[in-house]
């Protein structure tokens, strides 16, 4: 079950880089009306062991320029990787944050998740657009969870 997420998880990446078109005109201008600045922050509570289940997803964004944003992932610069995979193993007491390094127009983030009957836990997701701060998402997972959202 834990290959099967995992395969969903790459497809809805893969599909998600695929859709989104670079160009090869590098003279985009990060102030086009519409770009924001992005920053996200996913909390596992508790964070599920190997043996109790699993969390993982993957995010990309496209500049305004189509080109694909660079991320910092828990504060370190992540460069040449456009689209960031993480699992639990990425967070750090239970937070992950990401984050881009250019305003953005356009954000895809692919979440799944599976837990066992016995350990159930919560993912919940929150992010900041333009300086404007979301209502958090909580998301309990107490099977299979699979999430997808487009912000912008």
């Amino acid at each position: 079950m834990k290959r099967i997420i995992t395969v969903l998880t790459l497809i809805l990446v893969i599909s998600g880089t695929i859709s989104c078109k670079k160009s090869k005109d590098d003279g985009g201008n990060n102030n086009v009306p519409g770009a924001k600045t992005l920053s996200i922050k996913l909390t596992l509570s508790p964070v599920p062991t190997s043996s109790q289940g699993s969390f993982s997803g993957a995010i990309n964004a496209l500049l305004p320029n189509l080109n694909l944003a660079t991320w910092k992932v828990n504060g370190v610069v992540r460069s040449n990787e456009s689209t960031i995979a993480f699992s639990e193993t990425d967070f750090k007491n239970g937070v992950l944050t990401l984050e881009t390094t250019e305003a953005v127009s356009k954000c895809s983030v692919s979440l799944s998740g599976i837990a066992t009957s016995a350990n159930p836990y919560t993912a919940v997701i929150q992010w900041t657009l333009g300086g404007k701060a979301n209502d958090p998402i909580t998301m309990p997972v107490t099977s299979t969870l699979v999430r997808s959202f487009d912000i912008l």
